[in-house]
């Protein structure tokens, strides 16, 4: 790789410079080169035409597939194959298609002529071209401009996943593509990380399973843009601290709280004798705050989660930007995500106002009068200010939760 067109870069190895003729996602990456591609693609307008969930439990969800669907799976499997006439040679690791979207890890092991962004783009294209062959063509006559309940309900006997097929003719009437237009094409995560691989196969092939869950907890996964806490601190003042949040809100009623912070200078005796009340705390149903932020405290909220205890994260930018597109299809990543479907996690994001509370930047500057307002340490401080705040009893230190609101 180490080329005229290559630099070498401390720590990171060998990049080739950036082609400024076509999207980067990582600066200097060589997306010709050998790597290991998690590629999504999502149907336009997020549209369920490839296919239906179907199963009874969470063990037993599979996606049916529309001929759509059928055509988009074989297709990406057989890359490889259609990519070996072209002296390209790639792997298929992983491949899952979903409803609305797909996912699919691809193993470049040689160098190759072109990126990776080619093949892409070929794939999208031939399921496009596929689309409006067999499914858009066959039915020109039909009107579809009319109501799409209309279309969809035509010929009774017609599985629910070619009706949906029926229906999207509307759509790419308009637009001509079955993909979700990204000015970049698609998106791709490239898996630098031992173990990452490992893990990232096992995500794609559980992707059934998790929107099983997600269809039958719906409230667990309900994205809420206006939590409001009401309370009078000690001096007499009252608060109203508005927050984003996901998960289960109920865990707010619990009344005995317990905050998780530990100091980054705390030993490793300390931390087993802090980690092991805290346990013992949450045996007795107790809730733990926590932002999670130092190593001890990482450590202690993973060791809580994997008890099965309930757990309220503050989070710092967790959610996608208000408004956005993206906002709609979010829910928690990782090991995070069966505890929000156990009904044992809830994530908290504060509103940037909360921030600002005089009570909470009053806080922050008796412990680091440095810190500025836009950095990381402020925000690491505020966060968990506010998580003490929470955390405590309503007949403690005068503090009275007044109301609470899930909008």
């Amino acid at each position: 790789m180490a080329d005229n067109k290559a630099r070498y870069i401390e720590g990171v190895g060998w990049r080739c410079e950036t082609d400024n003729t076509r999207h980067h996602r990582e600066n200097l990456w060589d997306y010709k080169g050998r790597a290991i591609y998690h590629i999504t693609l999502a149907a336009e307008d997020r549209q369920p035409i490839f296919g239906t969930l179907t199963g009874n439990s969470e063990e037993e969800a599979f996606i049916a597939y529309s001929s759509l669907g059928n055509y988009v799976d074989r297709t990406f499997r057989n890359l490889p194959e259609f990519y070996r006439g072209k002296g390209v040679k790639i792997r298929i690791l992983a491949v899952r298609v979903m409803p609305d979207h797909l996912h699919g890890i691809i193993h470049v092991m040689e160098p190759m002529p072109k990126s990776i962004g080619e093949v892409v783009r070929s794939f999208k294209s031939a399921c496009t071209s596929w689309f409006k062959r067999e499914i858009f063509s066959k039915n020109a006559g039909e009107d579809f401009s009319k109501n799409a309940e209309e279309v969809q309900n035509r010929g009774e006997s017609m599985p629910v996943q070619e009706k949906r097929l029926l229906q999207f003719c509307r759509i790419f009437a308009a637009r001509g593509s079955i993909w979700e237009y990204m000015p970049a094409g698609y998106h791709e995560r490239i898996l630098h990380c031992e173990g990452q691989l490992d893990r990232m196969i096992r995500y794609v092939k559980d992707n059934p399973r998790r929107l099983w869950l997600k269809h039958h907890n719906p409230n667990l996964f309900m994205l809420r843009n206006d939590l409001c806490w009401r309370f009078e601190d000690e001096r007499g003042f009252l608060h109203a601290w508005r927050f984003r949040a996901m998960g289960n809100i109920f865990l707010l009623d619990f009344p005995p709280k317990q905050h998780i912070q530990c100091s980054r200078s705390i030993t490793n005796e300390q931390l087993e004798m802090q980690c092991q009340m805290w346990m013992n705390n949450a045996l007795q149903r107790v809730v733990s705050i926590t932002s999670a932020i130092s190593e001890g405290e990482k450590m202690s909220t993973k060791r809580l989660r994997e008890a099965g205890m309930p757990l309220i994260v503050m989070l710092k930018d967790g959610f996608p930007p208000e408004g956005s597109p993206y906002e709609r299809y979010y829910k928690p990543g990782g090991v995070y995500f069966d505890a929000c479907a156990a009904g044992r996690l809830l994530l908290v994001e504060p509103y940037p106002e909360v921030l600002d509370d005089p009570m909470v930047a009053e806080a922050v500057h008796r412990k680091s009068p440095a810190a500025k307002r836009e950095s990381m340490r402020y925000h690491f401080l505020a966060l968990n200010k506010i998580g003490e705040v929470m955390s405590f009893d309503k007949n403690v230190e005068g503090m009275l939760w007044q109301d609470k609101q899930a909008l």
